[in-house]
């Protein structure tokens, strides 16, 4: 049986009404202050890039050469997205969240992205359209950079 370092005879030491109140008080306002800290451009620009020069990884070729440096784009972008979202973690204390934005405000660019994709990969599997992939990356990462200068206003104008 686990006892998280107290023993039956320790009571586990709980705040009192008043601590509680102030303690989400506190949280609340921290939360607000975030609401109200505009997303850097740096953000979305990384973003925007990142998701631009994904479909590169359509050209490797299938060499055990081409798949190995397949995969090493691979880890180089992913490395790149951690640092991306982990720089924005140390600077602003928080992790980026879409559930924090209206969804409203979300839903109409969902809807472009997937369009992209969809319209993407049926040209690339029916028609053997290699720049499909391109012209949807161009279009996810525009949709980046336009939902980072909404973001930007919208919490411009609530402050």
């Amino acid at each position: 049986m686990e006892t998280n370092g107290t023993s039956p005879e320790q009571p586990i030491d709980r705040p009192t009404r008043e601590e509680a109140a102030a303690a989400l008080r506190e949280a609340e306002q921290a939360q607000a202050a975030l609401g109200s800290t505009p997303p850097p451009w740096w953000y979305f620009i990384a973003m925007a890039a990142m998701a631009a020069v994904a479909p590169v990884i359509n050209f490797a070729p299938s060499t055990p050469l081409g798949i190995g440096l397949a995969l090493l784009g691979i880890v180089v972008w992913a490395a790149l997205f951690g640092i991306t979202v982990g720089t924005y973690v140390r600077k602003y204390g928080v992790v980026p969240r879409l559930r924090l934005v209206p969804p409203k405000l979300v839903l109409p660019f969902a809807v472009v992205v997937a369009v992209a994709v969809i319209v993407a990969s049926l040209l690339t599997i029916l028609y053997d359209q290699a720049w499909a992939p391109f012209v949807a990356s161009g279009v996810i990462a525009a949709v980046i950079l336009i939902m980072g200068a909404t973001a930007r206003q919208r919490v411009r104008k609530s402050a």
